[in-house]
């Protein structure tokens, strides 16, 4: 059986980006704080099901997709200036695809640990 200890730190990361906005003081920064709670329950929940699946079937292209969409929020909801909230969401999604391309990785040479 597969230990797919990269979804479960992918769901940590979830749950990181949900209280971010609070630890990091960004909460009245309203799109900032609605994308990294929602990007953030959207990992948290994916990654739990993802986990307990014991089949991969290429379920980290989600977790590709939501880790770039991470990295281009600041340009797109425009909060470059705020210096930690922007480096908050690079590092998530930099974090994110990397966990996603490791397991992609691992898949494909069938490594058990």
């Amino acid at each position: 059986m597969l230990i797919r200890w990269q979804d479960w730190l992918c769901a940590l990361l979830g749950a990181w980006l949900v209280v971010s906005p609070w630890e990091l003081d960004f909460s009245l920064d309203l799109a900032a704080k609605g994308n990294a709670c929602g990007v953030g329950a959207v990992l948290i929940i994916f990654n739990l099901i993802s986990a307990c699946r014991k089949v991969d079937q290429g379920q980290e292209i989600v977790n590709i997709l939501a880790g770039i969409w991470l990295i281009l929020t600041p340009f797109a909801f425009n909060f470059l200036p705020a210096k930690y909230t922007v480096l908050n969401m690079t590092l998530s999604g930099a974090a994110v695809i990397l966990l996603a391309a490791w397991q992609m990785w691992a898949t494909i040479h069938k490594v058990e640990k």
